[in-house]
């Protein structure tokens, strides 16, 4: 996959981020990139045992959701003024993200009226939104990661202060591993919301489905 090579590439170019529990950062980041193959290829939620009108819902959906956060993460490298606001646009992304996760799930779940079928798609949904915005974030870092854009990034995202706070005596060495750490929790965080907000919209879903099911006349 592109973040796997992407994330091994970091370690190419800066050897010493392996240190220091970086290996076990970068070891996660392959353990994560691997585990979505395999909950597509294998398991309750692969594309051969569920619905593919759910597959296809969560995929547009996490495919949208993870370029519009891509997108973001790029302009914060070229807009000072979107770098500025970056901490309020990341509580915004988090709102797009269980937003997403939601709709998936509710559409999924109106068109096939099967619980499974809305978690599925929200689980789907996850998976892409992380394979679509995980080499984005890398890829971006190595572009800038000489301009004075990725300076003005780590002042307004309190990068600096993280760094000082640490002990580390590099910062990219630091910066890289972060995002080796974000390469693993970003995909468990969005399995999390996943399944807790996911499963939610379906099961309500289907709640309102139920009840409006006609009943059937005598005579």
């Amino acid at each position: 996959m592109i973040g796997t090579l992407l994330a091994g590439y970091g370690a190419i170019g800066d050897p010493g981020a392996l240190a220091g529990g970086g290996f076990r950062g970068l070891l996660g980041v392959l353990v994560a990139q691997f585990g979505c193959v395999a909950a597509v290829r294998w398991g309750p939620v692969s594309a051969s045992a569920s619905a593919p009108a759910a597959v296809r819902t969560g995929v547009v959906a996490g495919g949208l959701i993870g370029a519009l956060y891509g997108a973001e993460v790029l302009a914060e490298y070229l807009s000072p003024a979107v770098t500025g606001a970056s901490v309020a646009i990341g509580w915004i992304i988090v709102a797009g993200l269980v937003t997403a996760g939601l709709s998936a799930a509710a559409v999924a779940t109106i068109r096939l009226r099967s619980l499974r079928a809305g978690v599925t798609a929200a689980v789907y949904c996850a998976i892409t939104e992380y394979l679509v915005w995980y080499p984005v974030v890398l890829a971006c870092y190595y572009v800038f990661r000489t301009s004075a854009a990725t300076e003005r990034v780590w002042r307004a995202e309190g990068t600096y202060q993280d760094f000082a706070r640490s002990g580390a005596s590099d910062i990219r060495v630091f910066v890289l591993q972060d995002f080796w750490g974000a390469g693993f929790f970003h995909l468990i965080a969005g399995l999390i919301i996943a399944g807790v907000f996911g499963t939610a919209a379906a099961i309500t879903v289907r709640g309102v489905q139920r009840r409006r099911r006609p009943v059937p006349t005598r005579g």
